[in-house]
Parts: structure tokens; C-alpha cells; sequence
């Protein structure tokens, strides 16, 4: 049975950089924006694609890249503008062509997990536009990645409606 992350559980994941939620971030109520957790969140997921070399050399060149299938947003505390926060990301599995993970959004301003996202992707072969299969290459820095959170001492909480097909 999975579980919330701790704050500082969450900071010992692969991280994207730190942010101070900017003005135009925030809604009518001084929080930030419903549309900016999804933005904040993903990008931090390109960090790590990134690391594992699926980020932007690869789209660039026009080989392949990583596309969203299904996210599940959880908000559990506020994030205000003017708080300064980051993501962390834990990768879960994949096969062959998807990609399953978690990105949680730290509030260092307050020292809790804010939001989570749970994400599916998968790769795409972008001159046929259709599903492929992750080059060897990628799939092992994937794999290596997905066993050092597979080692950490907690297992996430899922929503259950996400399963890498």
C-alpha cells in the first residue's frame, strides 16, 4: 500500500529547478493557478528525460520523443504566489513504449508536498508519428533510474486509474 511522501523524502528525488510562483501564476485568490501545477510539474519530467538522453536531442533531430497519454492531478495544500517550490520525480516502470511516474510539487516556503501528478508517456517515433519502441540506449538509463526509486524506503500512493498498457 502506497503512502503520501514526506517533504524531504520528496527532496532526495530527481529534482527540477527551484521557482518562486510568479504573479501572473497565481488565480483570483492568490494561489497558484490550477493550469500552472500541470506546467511546473511537467517540466520537472523533462529533467529526467533529459538524464536518461529522451529529452530535446533526440526531438530535435527528429528520431522520436516522450508525448503525455494521461496525467491524474492530487492537490493536497495550498501554494500561494510569492512561495517558493520544485518538483521531484520518480519514475515507477515503463515497458517497451510508456512510461510511468510521479512528480510531486515541494513548497520549501512551507516545508510540505503540495500537489502530486501521476503521468503516462510514451514514446513516439516522430516521423511516423506513431508509438515505437524506446531505443536500447534510453530504455537502460529508464531502467537504472526506475530501480534507484524502486530501492527508496517508500512506495507511492497511485490513483488506480493509470496502467502502462
Amino acid at each position: 500500500m502506497g503512502r503520501w511522501p514526506t517533504y524531504d523524502e520528496v527532496g532526495a528525488l530527481p529534482c527540477g529547478d527551484r521557482m518562486v510562483v510568479p504573479p501572473e501564476y497565481g488565480d483570483e485568490n492568490g494561489h497558484l493557478n490550477v493550469r500552472h501545477y500541470l506546467g511546473i510539474l511537467d517540466d520537472a519530467e523533462w529533467v529526467v528525460f533529459e538524464q536518461v538522453g529522451l529529452g530535446s536531442d533526440l526531438a530535435q533531430r527528429g528520431i522520436g520523443g516522450v508525448f503525455a497519454l494521461e496525467q491524474h492531478l492530487t492537490y493536497r495544500r495550498e501554494v500561494a504566489v510569492g512561495d517558493e517550490v520544485s518538483v521531484g520525480v520518480r519514475l515507477l516502470g515503463r515497458t517497451g513504449r510508456m512510461i510511468h511516474l510521479m512528480s510531486y510539487l515541494a513548497n520549501h516556503t512551507h516545508g510540505e508536498v503540495s500537489a502530486a501528478m501521476e503521468a503516462l508517456n510514451c514514446y513516439v517515433d516522430l516521423g511516423t508519428r506513431r508509438l515505437t519502441t524506446i531505443p536500447q540506449e534510453q530504455a537502460d538509463g529508464l531502467d537504472r533510474v526506475i530501480a534507484e526509486a524502486a530501492a527508496l524506503p517508500w512506495q507511492p500512493m497511485l490513483s488506480g486509474t493509470i496502467t502502462p498498457r
